[in-house]
């Protein structure tokens, strides 16, 4: 075959094989854990899955019971906190989403090498 030819055929052929791989890439994602993109609101000030390491209290590990219990609390408190405000924003099974899925997250950090 004519070496331009070839080189043509190459340059479209790429472009297709990328995209179809970007595609298949794309489709076999996993979803993430119930509970993670709710909690990662709080990912903010409590730190990377509840693990804080500038003075908010950390949830990581923490019972998922008493996590709920105090987003309840908090969601029933009229002062202009800010956690009562991201309270009252939850609904109770979403509440439970969030502090089932902070309670299972493990409390120690590694330090990378």
């Amino acid at each position: 075959m004519n070496p331009r030819k070839l080189r043509l055929r190459s340059l479209f052929v790429l472009p297709i094989a990328l995209a179809s791989f970007c595609v298949a890439a794309q489709t076999t994602t996993t979803a993430p854990p119930p509970g993670r993109l709710l909690a990662s609101n709080c990912f903010q000030c409590h730190g990377y899955d509840g693990k804080s390491s500038i003075g908010f209290e950390r949830l990581a590990g923490e019972s998922a019971s008493e996590i709920y219990k105090e987003l309840i609390e908090m969601r029933s408190d009229r002062s202009p906190d800010i956690m009562d405000m991201h309270a009252r924003g939850y609904t109770d099974a979403q509440m439970r989403l969030i502090a089932d899925y902070l309670s299972k997250q493990k409390t120690s950090t590694r330090t990378q090498r």
